[in-house]
């Protein structure tokens, strides 16, 4: 059964010159992305990061434990994280001990001295499972770094779970996040459907899709949609998959006309990701999807939204819809064990830009990285393995638009 959160639509009619759907902090103009400090160094703009809480990292990086760090890291990963999802990108090989997130700190105080801007949460787990939640957000808040926070939704919309982690019940622990300037919520939104949310997620809550909707609904009642040109929420699509792909546009327009941008994209090459690339190879699910991204484009351009000249000028983001992805030329991933990634989206060999970020400072591995030399670009397309994101889907979908 589909259930839908109970939010009106906000977007004008007569959308406003500039509009553009992207959650703030997520990428950059390309201005911005062509500053560089004093010395010439261009600048690191934006970081993904995984915050371990405290008790957690003592207990996975304990010495007589490093044999088997690994699967510590997963016996006890119920502390850090009420769900158990079959495709959890973060569940992945652990090469060196945790990062403690005085240690998380230190690198953001390197990365602000290199311009940096906003990080992400990647997890492990959930943020709101740590208690160092609002010490971690004073910190950011001080420092003025906005944060994106991955999350499922089924603790910040149950009362029960709320109060378990952050003594504190749904409407309120939604309030005092919203209060804080650099928040931003990127939130699990797959499917419509009930019974295939609770199914997918394996949560804790008593009723997932319901408290996930829940949490939609608080968030927008604390205006985390009101700004049409800063947008402090979204919805994640992501995977993509074939037991969801004939959903996502219909979540896409939901999104767009309450002025909340929906992250779409296939399958994470990382972490339990893997098990799901070989649905994402299949000849039919590469053919649905460019036809997907083809009809969203569709749509924002009979919505006014955008024009088919400006897609042309800018490229098919492989976030469809929403402006361009640049955080591969922006930004790194610094994993909770501090392997640093060139992004969240793919964890082998290739993408893995050094082994551990506690080896040499992090101006150099920026300067060195794949990144970097990439220079300013925009639109970085992405293709990961050429496969989850098909490599001719850039301009098969410009194609079939024209």
């Amino acid at each position: 059964m589909k259930k839908k959160p109970d939010v009106k639509e906000t977007l004008p009619r007569e959308v406003l010159e500039g509009y553009r759907l992207g959650v703030d902090g997520w990428s950059f103009p390309e201005e911005k992305l062509k500053e560089t400090l004093e010395d010439g160094t261009r600048k690191l703009l934006t970081l993904d990061v995984g915050i371990s809480p405290e008790k957690y990292v003592e207990i996975v990086n304990e010495p007589y434990k490093l044999e088997n760090q690994q699967e510590i890291a997963n016996e006890f990963y119920k502390m850090i994280c009420p769900n158990n999802c079959s495709g959890c990108f973060e569940k992945g090989d652990l090469r060196n001990d945790l990062l403690g997130f005085d240690e998380v700190k230190n690198y953001l105080e390197e990365a602000l001295e290199l311009g940096l801007e906003s990080i992400k949460f990647l997890g492990p787990g959930e943020l709101i499972t740590n208690p160092d939640l609002f010490k971690i957000l004073d910190y950011l808040q001080e420092k003025n770094i906005k944060i994106g926070i991955f999350t499922k939704g089924g603790i910040l919309g149950d009362d029960k779970l709320a109060m378990e982690y952050q003594g504190l019940n749904s409407e309120d622990l939604v309030a005092e996040l919203s209060g804080y300037d650099v928040t931003r919520f990127l939130v699990d939104c797959r499917t419509f459907d009930e019974e295939k949310a609770n199914r997918s997620t394996h949560s804790t809550s008593e009723n997932y899709a319901q408290a996930r909707n829940r949490t939609i609904e608080l968030l927008v009642e604390n205006g985390m949609n009101s700004d049409l040109f800063c947008q402090r929420m979204s919805l994640q699509t992501n995977p993509v998959k074939r037991d969801n792909i004939d959903e996502v546009l219909e979540i896409f327009q939901w999104g767009t006309e309450r002025n909340i941008p929906v992250i779409v994209t296939p399958t994470m090459i990382s972490g339990r990701g893997r098990r799901l690339v070989r649905g994402s190879q299949q000849e039919e699910f590469q053919e649905k999807l460019i036809q997907l991204y083809t009809d969203i484009y569709a749509f924002l351009i009979d919505r006014g939204i955008m024009t088919y000249r400006q897609l042309q000028d800018e490229g098919v983001s492989s976030y469809a819809g929403t402006a361009p992805c640049n955080q591969l030329s922006s930004g790194m991933y610094i994993r909770k064990d501090g392997v640093v990634q060139r992004c969240p989206g793919n964890d082998l060999w290739p993408f893995i830009v050094a082994q551990d970020i506690r080896e040499q400072p992090l101006r150099e591995i920026w300067v060195n990285s794949r990144n970097y030399k990439m220079g300013p670009r925009f639109n970085n397309q992405c293709v990961k393995d050429g496969y989850s994101i098909p490599r001719d889907i850039y301009i098969e979908v410009l194609k079939r638009l024209k």
